[in-house]
């Protein structure tokens, strides 16, 4: 696997606009985001980098990576893969600090009746066992830095229930579940773990037509500035949550 830096067209290199960008709440930290070249994934790396965070981000995809300081290919689904990923990501940045878990394999929109085996297989393989696997392997760093923070992606089409949603909405279910058990567990070794239900893209017209105006807050959220600004928040120093599932969607759960 190879580690090596990326930089998006968008934002300034040069030595002086690097060290402005990283004045910020996590300066010293080190942050990981699965699923880091995704529509929101980019925004996450972005956010933490301008932060001041140092930021891998890990993903299948490396081609997409614009915004994030640096990308690892990984498959999450791999234990191996995973375990190695981190050990590199130590090895070379001295420890972690912040974990989110942003990767997930969507499967078709699929009925109830319709859903497989196979479908269970491939949401909870990508989901909540990916992100317990990546827990469990940077617990013990977070916790060697004095504590930490995880952020989990669970989803509004699983809380608040959505047709056609069967195997996905039970696999962030699932998600949530453990962020709550490692919550609790992990509390004492200062380490907070939240979950976020984002509505987000990069492409608002990617969006059905009149989403926008379903929302109380009329727009689809930017990664960046809307859900990135949040995971930004937990991992500073001045968030005493844990445990907790946080609905960055502009109120579009409020009605329901």
């Amino acid at each position: 696997m190879t580690l090596r830096p990326v930089h998006d067209g968008n934002l300034d290199s040069s030595p002086s606009a690097e060290r402005e960008q990283k004045a910020g709440v996590m300066d010293g930290q080190v942050a990981i985001v699965t699923g880091g070249t995704g529509d929101i994934g980019r925004g996450v790396c972005r956010a933490l980098t301008k932060a001041g965070a140092t930021v891998v981000a890990l993903d299948l995809d490396t081609s997409r990576a614009e915004g994030a300081a640096r990308v690892l290919e990984c498959d999450v689904t791999d234990p191996a893969a995973c375990t190695a990923a981190v050990n590199q990501i130590v090895d070379e940045f001295g420890g972690v600090n912040t974990l989110v878990n942003l990767a997930q394999q969507f499967v078709v929109h699929t009925p109830l009746l319709e859903v497989t085996d196979d479908d269970m297989r491939v949401s909870f393989d990508s989901g909540p066992t990916a992100t317990l696997r990546m827990m469990q392997l940077c617990y013990p760093h977070i916790k060697a830095r004095g504590g930490g923070s995880i952020v989990n992606a669970a989803s509004g089409g699983a809380t608040l229930g959505m047709p056609g949603e069967g195997a996905y909405a039970a696999a962030k279910e699932a998600i949530r579940g453990l962020t709550k058990v490692a919550a609790l567990e992990w509390g004492s070794d200062n380490i907070r773990v939240n979950a976020i239900c984002p509505v987000a893209t990069t492409i608002p017209d990617k969006f059905p037509e009149g989403v926008a105006n379903s929302i109380p807050l009329r727009r689809v959220g930017d990664p960046e500035t809307d859900i990135g600004s949040v995971i930004v928040f937990l991992a500073g120093p001045g968030a005493y949550i844990t445990g907790r599932t946080l609905q960055i969607d502009g109120g579009a759960g409020s009605w329901r």
